[in-house]
């Protein structure tokens, strides 16, 4: 690899800067295994520049050293931010295959399991049955409406009409699917269900114009290496199961990787902010 520019580097302390005092000033939320780490926003980042690698492990590093977890987080916290930069750098160089458009479903999947979990528990019922199917039945219905949206011959009205009727059957399954009183995991669970429409949305009208899906797949290596990895060393440190901490890690960095840093990191690659 060639050294970096003094631009680049530039760059790179910028973005350690970012992370470093995203991290502090949103500290409550920002440790621990109930977690929406606000900073996860800039690990899609090396999708533009491989000044974001370095960038993001200083960042990381520092937040580490200031977040009070001990020593398992400030050597193995940034070891996986850092081979996750990696891996999203390497997002960039794939090429429009249908295996790159499967890769990017799986955020989909993530999110509408993980909606099933907080609204459900998993409990099944007539009710919860019937939710499920109506939530499968809206993420078609979105894709679908897509489809219909690239076809010269469908009026923009029909095309409106298709996705506020997915997000109507999206709202009702929500309400089937619930069996908790917990407010946090309703809203979560919403959420991440709303978010999994979005992103269908989103993958169609990348794979049915023609364009490269991978920028959705950009946010995806933060996000399972964060869920898996992490949780190995904090759910024993912090007495919590590992498969839970596993959930609510993962679906923090859903959040701030895929809700915050996604839109983040398409519109500087409209800008070619980094080019």
């Amino acid at each position: 690899m060639q050294k970096l520019t003094a631009r680049e580097l530039s760059a790179a302390g910028l973005i350690a800067s970012l992370y470093t005092i995203l991290s502090l000033v949103f500290l409550p939320i920002s440790f621990g295994v109930y977690q929406v780490r606000i900073a996860e926003a800039l690990t899609v980042l090396p999708f533009l520049t491989r000044a974001a690698i370095p960038g993001l492990y200083i960042g990381c590093l520092l937040a580490n050293i200031f977040g009070g977890m001990g020593w398992l987080d400030i050597v193995f916290g940034p070891i996986i931010t850092l081979a996750a930069a990696v891996l999203t750098r390497l997002v960039c160089r794939l090429s429009r295959t249908t295996v790159n458009a499967l890769l990017a479903g799986l955020p989909i999947i993530f999110m509408w399991g993980g909606a099933l979990y907080f609204l459900t528990s998993f409990k099944m019922t007539m009710g919860t049955a019937v939710g499920s199917v109506l939530s499968i039945v809206s993420l078609l219905l979105m894709t679908f409406a897509v489809i219909r949206q690239g076809d010269n011959t469908s009026s923009r009205a029909s095309v409106l009409i298709l996705k506020l009727l997915s997000l109507i059957i999206a709202a009702v399954s929500i309400v089937l699917l619930i069996t908790t009183s917990d407010l946090y995991f309703i809203v979560v669970g919403a959420f991440l269900l709303i978010a999994a429409l979005l992103l269908v949305m989103l993958l169609a009208q990348f794979w049915f114009q023609g364009k490269n899906p991978n920028i959705l797949i950009a946010p995806l290596p933060p996000v399972l290496l964060n869920a898996f990895g992490v949780s190995l060393y904090l759910a024993p440190l912090l007495g919590f199961n590992y498969w839970f901490s596993v959930q609510m890690i993962g679906v923090g960095e859903l959040i701030a990787c895929y809700v915050i840093g996604l839109p983040v990191l398409m519109a500087l690659r409209r800008r070619k902010v980094f080019r």
